[in-house]
């Protein structure tokens, strides 16, 4: 059984049930739509974590597809299994290599598949880590904003803080021991700007919180066998949207 094939849980999976159960059963279980953006990101992050599988399994497509020779250049590197990237998205990557610190993941094992048994509530969990060895955990992540402050918000809203819980946890339950968890951040676009940033306590505190949450709910809805939607609610005013008398 491989990584996508466990039925445990993951970050991925389990933050949908912050929003209700019915929405994580539904994504365990529906094709993510295998789009150019997630492609390009499966590409930059074999070119930093994996150099040498980028180098065996992505090819520059450099033809036209317009033409027969194009067609059949195209058609001939489909047919060798290889990943396709179009020149502009070749020349991002390598310029996205260059000026990434590609020296902060060295000794670590990279693109390392973990799996774990929480000890609290017994929910079977895993996660695929991009780089870890002991005492230390370092997630890449490619951004629009790479500041400090501007990354902080798309952790929080993406919920970043969950995951380095998870993996933290995944680290010490597989002998890593307790661990630091780093994140490397990098812009999209030139000048490509990279920012090693280390995730603080209460970040950290906050992720633990949410994990214990969300695999207590997981456990009670597994227990039923019950999925519901969002239930039965109030509508209130919120507090940005009371007019000032």
């Amino acid at each position: 059984m491989n990584y996508y094939e466990n039925p445990a849980v993951n970050k991925s999976t389990l933050w949908w049930l912050r929003k209700s159960p019915a929405h994580f059963q539904w994504a365990r279980t529906a094709e993510t739509p295998d789009t150019p953006a997630l492609r390009f990101g499966r590409a930059v992050h074999a070119a930093i974590l994996t150099p040498s599988e980028y180098l065996n399994s992505y090819k520059v497509f450099t033809g036209d597809r317009r033409t027969k020779a194009g067609k059949e250049e195209y058609q001939a590197l489909l047919d060798s299994g290889a990943e396709i990237l179009g020149e502009d998205d070749a020349e991002t990557i390598r310029q996205m290599l260059q000026a990434c610190p590609v020296g902060f993941f060295k000794n670590c094992v990279t693109e390392k598949e973990l799996y774990w048994t929480d000890p609290d509530t017994g929910v079977d969990c895993k996660g695929r880590l991009d780089a870890v060895r002991p005492g230390m955990v370092i997630d890449f992540k490619t951004t629009t904003d790479a500041s400090t402050d501007g990354f902080a918000k798309e952790a929080i809203r993406y919920g970043y803080d969950l995951q380095a819980a998870m993996y933290l946890e995944a680290a010490k339950q597989n002998g890593y021991g307790d661990c630091e968890f780093w994140f490397v951040a990098q812009e999209k676009s030139a000048p490509y700007a990279a920012n090693i940033i280390k995730a603080g306590d209460a970040f950290i505190d906050r992720g633990r919180w949410l994990m214990m949450d969300l695999l207590a709910k997981y456990k009670e809805c597994a227990a039923k066998n019950e999925w519901p939607g969002y239930g039965t609610n109030e509508l209130v005013i919120p507090e940005w949207a009371v007019i000032d008398e």
